[in-house]
């Protein structure tokens, strides 16, 4: 029993003639995945739905790991009563729900806890209001919403919720009007605009919300003035400039963002003075979520790397 207690898929490994309604109770509180393993005799929809519905301690949690439970419960049990609380507890069971039991009802509730659960909703029942909802919810909900579902207005709305939306949207549809909300909502929609359509009012948009955009901005459009915005809003950015555009005062703003930034200030540029900045900002105290080993880490790339002109052969490039 303790084992069980410990890891509820330990229930694989139980003989099936000691698999009594506790032991299968325990296990499922566990791990509400270990239905799986409990003889269908003993699967009551008491016992199923609180696989569902997982139970940790006094917490009831919604059973997220490798799946959902509802794929455990025999045909037999789904009631139009059992599938509606199942799906209220986890949306994702709707996967699980027959065919003849999707309401329009059970669908909705569904969607509002996760938009991506509209891929379960039967075709028939994929509404503009309910496809809208979804995708409010989550954008990559787009991916099952029916094309003629999807008109500009609809595109519109999208966008308006979540500017990743743009990712999915017919380049036809694609307006300067719609590509520019879509970058004040989310920065890297930049990456999904056409070049015709990069203006450098929205390329300073997108840099203003995250610098390292910069990636995204086509050569002619990168200014002194916007590769400035860039660095002041991530040091990183400096990887993006231009080296024509790299001066002594863009470099030393970068590094003062952030002391990696040296890797991507030119030899010539590193002084002592700069080099001595970009060593300050790595000795700060790790960001939020960083580990003690990312100060180190730092404080190993730009000074014991960097902090020498011509310094900087060999050195590890980051991911964008």
């Amino acid at each position: 029993m303790e084992c069980i207690l410990n890891d509820g898929l330990a229930l694989k490994h139980v003989p099936e003639v000691l698999k009594t309604p506790e032991l299968c109770l325990a296990a499922i509180q566990n791990d509400g995945l270990a239905l799986k393993y409990v003889p269908d005799a003993l699967k009551t929809p008491e016992l199923c739905l609180a696989a569902i519905k997982t139970r940790r301690g006094n917490k009831e949690v919604i059973n997220w790991q490798d799946g959902h439970a509802a794929q455990y419960v025999p045909e037999e049990l789904k009631t139009p009563e059992f599938c509606l609380a199942a799906v209220q507890h986890d949306g994702r069971a709707l996967e699980s729900v027959p065919e003849a039991l999707k309401t329009p009802e059970i669908c909705r509730v569904a969607v509002q806890q996760d938009g991506y659960n509209i891929r379960a909703v039967p075709g028939a029942l994929k509404t503009p209001e309910l496809c809208l909802a979804a995708v409010r919810n989550n954008p990559y909900a787009l991916n099952y919403v029916p094309e003629e579902l999807k008109t500009p207005e609809f595109w519109l709305a999208a966008v308006h919720n979540d500017g990743a939306a743009l990712r999915y949207m017919p380049e036809a549809l694609k307006t300067p009007e719609i590509c520019l909300l879509a970058v004040q909502k989310y920065a890297w929609a930049l990456e999904h605009v056409s070049e015709a359509l990069k203006t450098p009012a929205l390329c300073l948009a997108a840099v203003q919300r995250d610098g390292k955009t910069l990636w995204c901005v086509p050569e002619a459009l990168k200014t002194p003035e916007l590769c400035l915005v860039a660095v002041q809003k991530k040091g990183y950015a400096l990887r993006y400039v231009p080296e024509a555009l790299k001066t002594l005062e863009l470099c030393l703003v970068a590094v003062q963002k952030h002391g990696w930034a040296l890797e991507y200030v030119p030899d010539v540029l590193k002084t002592p003075e700069l080099c001595l900045a970009a060593a300050k900002e790595a000795m700060r105290p790790a960001p939020e979520g960083k580990s003690g080993a990312y100060t180190t880490s730092l404080n190993h790339t730009v000074v014991g790397r960097s902090s020498v002109r011509g310094a900087g052969a060999g050195s590890t490039r980051m991911n964008r």
